[in-house]
């Protein structure tokens, strides 16, 4: 009882060592759900996330988890028309590196390990042996599938989550709008020449 472990009921089976877990790891789970979910509600440009540089400092996700995002955000925002950007050709990754450094910690925290988990979903989840960045792309989309429709809820919000960064991404990048019949501001940006 003192041990930082929840109770089983007395006399259950051993089905219920698997519901056993700390204070501190049912604490996590609560944070992350709560971050995914914020993520999930996420609708508008943090203050200054377009307007950081590439060379803003450091990034927010390693190399690694840049590619995993990178290959998730292909296979999201995949249109299948010839003329639609390739997501390596835009700076679409790097906004949303840029938007992570905005957002609060504990709101952007837990994206590194949601990378993580897409990257070893497939053998955590689906029982594949593959990571998700050695997929084929139907493969990729199975596996984003099974994150989107899961049981767990937690996994559904860490998709709905990396998904919305994902549009968010792309779409705000210039070559991304006539896609979505979007012209532009009426009122340029700042620094940029009327046209």
């Amino acid at each position: 009882m003192g041990d930082g472990r929840l109770d089983r009921a007395a006399g259950a089976g051993p089905e219920a060592d698997a519901l056993t877990t700390s204070r501190r790891g049912f604490l996590r789970l609560a944070g992350a759900a709560a971050a995914f979910t914020a993520l999930g509600q996420l609708r508008v440009v943090a203050p200054g996330a377009r307007a950081l540089p590439a060379d803003a400092g450091p990034a927010f996700f390693d190399p690694w988890e840049t590619e995993v995002l990178t290959q998730i955000m292909e296979r999201v925002v995949e249109t299948g028309l010839p003329d639609a950007p390739r997501v390596r050709d835009t700076r679409a990754v790097a906004t949303v590196d840029a938007l992570c450094h905005t957002l609060p910690p504990g709101v952007s925290g837990q994206l590194p390990l949601a990378l993580r988990l897409f990257e070893y979903g497939p053998l955590l989840f689906d029982l594949q042996f593959s990571r998700f960045t050695r997929m084929s792309d139907e493969q990729k989309d199975a596996s984003l599938e099974a994150w989107m429709t899961s049981r767990l809820s937690v996994r559904r919000m860490a998709f709905t989550g990396v998904r919305n960064l994902c549009f968010f991404g792309y779409y705000s990048q210039d070559e991304t709008w006539p896609l979505i019949g979007y012209a532009g501001p009426l009122i340029g940006r700042a620094g940029s020449q009327p046209a």
